[in-house]
């Protein structure tokens, strides 16, 4: 929630093909914590392995290793096939 507020998240991962559009405006949640309204900039469908440096620092990580890490304590195992939509969002 910290990493939104302060500008260091700007994107979120989904597991599988999700329905989301540029131009959407979606309430972001931290848990059961409302944070506010943002706009979808953009969505991207990527490959687990064809994630970039940019994709990972974006979604407010360091490395591909600690969003792994993250991204395993909710869907469980993470293949490098696996696909996932890229959200890219502006908090309003």
């Amino acid at each position: 929630m910290e990493k939104i507020i302060r500008g260091e998240k700007k994107a979120t991962l989904r597991l599988g093909i999700k329905d989301y559009n540029p131009g959407d405006v979606v309430m972001l949640r931290a848990g059961d914590v409302n944070i506010g309204l943002a706009k979808i900039k953009e969505v991207n469908i990527k490959k687990f392995k064809e994630l970039s440096d940019d994709d990972i620092r974006i979604d407010g990580f360091h490395d591909k290793k600690s969003l792994l890490m993250t991204l395993q304590k909710f869907y469980g195992e993470i293949k490098e096939e696996e696909v996932f939509t890229q959200i890219i969002f502006e908090l309003l």
